[in-house]
């Protein structure tokens, strides 16, 4: 295909690499995808990439973005559903749905190999963080933060709203660590003998979740006595 067709008529090409890197990089990493192997699946040519990206790292952070709109637009609809049917039966949210809805897209059923791919960015970021990253962080992910911490302090009211921050980025530490080693070779199931295996979606999940759930719900060192009902601090901070 000439060059300037390529990049003058073929209005489809960019949004045809990000879609085919975000599927490669799922699956082989994204150390592990070449340039040369991506624009052939995508079936345009390397001057493309550099035309619309000007390099791979910036095109890393298209999908990047990408992903982290789609999954926490998905995510922020499940847990806004949690909280409108608890507020609708006039019941607290439910803890354990909250932390599922925010492990879900990681490792649930429809995740694929998506979640795995934004568990690896995500460490990247905290290991070596970028400008690029960093824009990501504050925009898709910083705002979903926000709600879910509001979610876990209207979930636990026993426990000091402050907790949560450090709570939430435990959550996240634990996910991210975990998920990123579920290969054959985890090193779970080499501790564990095989009796624990990281490879094994569904008890990973639940154990997961049984982790983060006990840690939500531990006392702080403020823990308040709902009976007395300290309910301005906690409509101030979930708001």
């Amino acid at each position: 295909m000439p060059k300037g067709k390529l990049l003058n008529d073929d209005a489809g090409s960019k949004s045809r690499i990000v879609e085919t890197a975000l599927v490669l990089f799922s699956v082989k990493g994204v150390d592990r995808v070449s340039l040369r192997e991506l624009t052939a699946q995508a079936g345009v040519n390397i001057a493309a990439v550099n035309y619309h990206f000007g390099s791979k790292e910036a095109l890393v952070e298209a999908v990047f973005d990408k992903l982290a709109r789609e999954v926490n637009t998905e995510r922020m609809a499940e847990l806004d559903g949690l909280m409108m049917k608890a507020a609708a039966e006039g019941v607290l949210p439910d803890l354990e749905e909250i932390v599922r809805a925010f492990i879900r897209p990681y490792i649930g059923s429809g995740s694929g190999h998506k979640g795995g791919l934004l568990a690896q960015m995500i460490l990247k970021h905290r290991l070596e963080p970028s400008e690029m990253s960093s824009r990501v962080i504050r925009e898709h992910f910083d705002p979903m933060a926000t709600c879910f911490i509001a979610a876990l302090v209207k979930a636990s009211p026993e426990v000091d709203p402050e907790e949560f921050y450090w709570r939430y980025m435990f959550m996240v530490s634990s996910i991210v660590l975990t998920v990123t080693d579920n290969s054959r070779a985890n090193r779970i199931a080499r501790l564990s003998k095989g009796r624990a295996d990281a490879a094994n979606v569904e008890d990973m999940t639940a154990a997961l979740c049984r982790f983060i759930t006990g840690a939500m719900r531990a006392p702080g060192t403020n823990s308040r006595n709902t009976s007395h009902g300290k309910n301005t601090q906690f409509k101030e901070i979930t708001e």
